[in-house]
């Protein structure tokens, strides 16, 4: 059960396993708010997003990249950088926290022969900018989506959901993963989870359900 440095890897999901909300998803609508003249981009595009979404599924990094590029094109830099630090602190004021799950968290942190590993689709920066003073995210290696800026807007370098965990995980552990504990609430974390040999499904209330 011990990775090829011998620790203990266990992998943690973020979105709807420590807390109930999903990041990205609120990050999207705060920036419509914000530019609600980038609404007529988005529905120019949503053809485009929808016909792609079908043929490769929602872990699709283009669609997802199109949708963050039709709201962020045409604001510089600077104005994006104000609206993530006006939405993180949102943010980080209505999110709610699984406490059995950040638990079992603290837990492991504490173990000295364990790796914790928080790999999550919501990008990397909000990520740091939400959690950065909290106890845990200094503590665990983090692998997350990326956002880079590109013709006029931004759109994901790294869409860090699905198999791309997989992918993620095996550039900086090798193959074959051999991960102890995964917690996760969703079934798109399947792929990295079937590398586990125990796991946690997260319920919509922060429940943790041992699955055989």
């Amino acid at each position: 059960m011990t990775s090829r440095y011998g620790k203990c890897v266990i992998f943690f999901d973020l979105d709807g396993t420590l807390h109930r909300e999903d990041m990205f998803c609120s990050f999207v609508l705060w920036l419509l708010r914000c530019y609600p003249y980038n609404l007529f981009l988005l529905i120019f595009t949503l053809p485009i997003i929808g016909l792609v979404l079908l043929v490769q599924g929602y872990s699709s990094r283009w669609s997802t990249s199109l949708l963050l590029w039709s709201i962020t094109f045409g604001h510089s830099e600077l104005s994006l950088s104000k609206r993530e630090e006006e939405f993180s602190n949102w943010f980080r004021q209505h999110l709610t926290p699984f406490p059995k799950v950040r638990q079992h968290l603290i837990d492991h942190l504490s173990a000295v022969d364990t790796e914790v590993w928080l790999i999550t689709g919501s990008p990397l920066h909000l990520v740091e900018m939400v959690y950065g003073d909290s106890y845990f995210l200094p503590r665990v290696k983090l692998l997350a989506s990326q956002m880079v800026r590109s013709c006029g807007g931004r759109v994901l370098l790294i869409r860090c959901v699905g198999y791309q965990k997989v992918l993620q995980l095996e550039l900086q552990l090798g193959k074959p993963l051999i991960i102890k504990i995964g917690y996760s609430d969703s079934k798109m974390d399947d792929p990295l989870l079937f590398f586990c040999q125990n796991i946690f499904r997260i319920s919509l209330s922060g429940e943790l359900i041992k699955m055989k």
